[in-house]
């Protein structure tokens, strides 16, 4: 081979080289961000799911403000999202007709503000959030206090003590605790027997009075007006958080209620050499 074929083949070389070189910096650039794209899709549907989860636990916890409390579940954990679809002068007429017992309005309600913040502060999930659906949480964790404020301060017109509540005790629970040593959880439970009762409540008291909790009560028009349009509002914000995410229905993988609270997914586990099978690990 001689001077000039040995230049023209190095050429060759070289300039083979320099096309190929940019198309594999085309193909990094494409692989990175298809591994950017699935990251953050993985990413989101955690979060949706977790807000979700939070948003379906919330529905089911206001079934309680129009339905009277019993040992049998009456609400179909499955049709939660037909929940949201209530206008305020419905809900207004459910509290209204609702006997309302002392257990639950007078209780530490369950924060779901808190878990809300959790989700969103956990691994800086906060940047996976767009500023629009970032304002409608927001809004929804206010409301959210609107209505606890509800209950903090209560006269004797606000709720009016409507029945004695029959064959009902309430008691330290001997299986739920909280890590704050100032709290104590109680079990409310049922006597379904003489020799028989059943738990179907559990919850923390800010004040206890035994007679104050296991008493029935009807709510005054105009206490009855705050609530309603404070849970309106909770559901309208629900109903923008799907519809920016285009969620069609609030749905889980799998629920279990125990004692009227709604349990999802990994909250849940059942050991059955255990006396008490199920152990439950949401907050409430």
């Amino acid at each position: 081979m001689d001077g000039g074929s040995l230049l023209r083949g190095l050429l060759i070389n070289v300039a083979s080289s320099l096309v190929s070189l940019p198309l594999v910096f085309v193909f990094y650039d494409l692989y990175k961000s298809a591994l950017s794209f699935k990251s953050t899709k993985l990413v989101n549907e955690v979060i949706e799911k977790n807000i979700n989860n939070i948003f379906l636990k919330f529905t089911f916890f206001t079934t309680h403000f129009y339905n009277e409390f019993s040992s049998e579940n009456k609400i179909n954990a499955y049709d939660l999202d037909d929940e949201l679809k209530k206008n305020e002068e419905d809900i207004f007429k459910n509290i209204s007709s609702n006997i309302h017992h002392g257990y639950f309005i007078f209780s530490i309600f369950d924060d779901f503000s808190r878990d809300i913040n959790d989700v969103l502060n956990s691994n800086s999930n906060i940047r996976w959030i767009n500023l629009q659906e970032l304002s409608v949480l927001q809004q929804f964790i206010n409301d959210y206090m609107k209505l606890k404020r509800c209950f903090s301060w209560i006269t004797k017109d606000d709720f009016i003590k409507y029945v004695e509540l029959k064959n009902i005790t309430i008691k330290e629970s001997g299986f739920a605790s909280s890590t704050n040593e100032d709290e104590i959880y109680y079990d409310i439970k049922l006597m379904i027997k003489p020799d028989k009762t059943v738990t179907y409540y559990s919850s923390k008291f800010s004040l206890y009075e035994d007679h104050v909790l296991a008493t029935g009560y009807k709510l005054s028009g105009n206490k009855a007006k705050e609530i309603s349009k404070v849970l309106f509002q909770l559901y309208q914000s629900i109903n923008r958080w799907k519809k920016i995410r285009n969620i069609d229905k609030l749905k889980f993988d799998t629920c279990f209620v125990s004692a009227n609270r709604l349990y999802v997914d990994d909250n849940i586990t059942f050991n059955e050499h255990m006396e008490n099978n199920f152990s439950f690990h949401g907050q409430f």
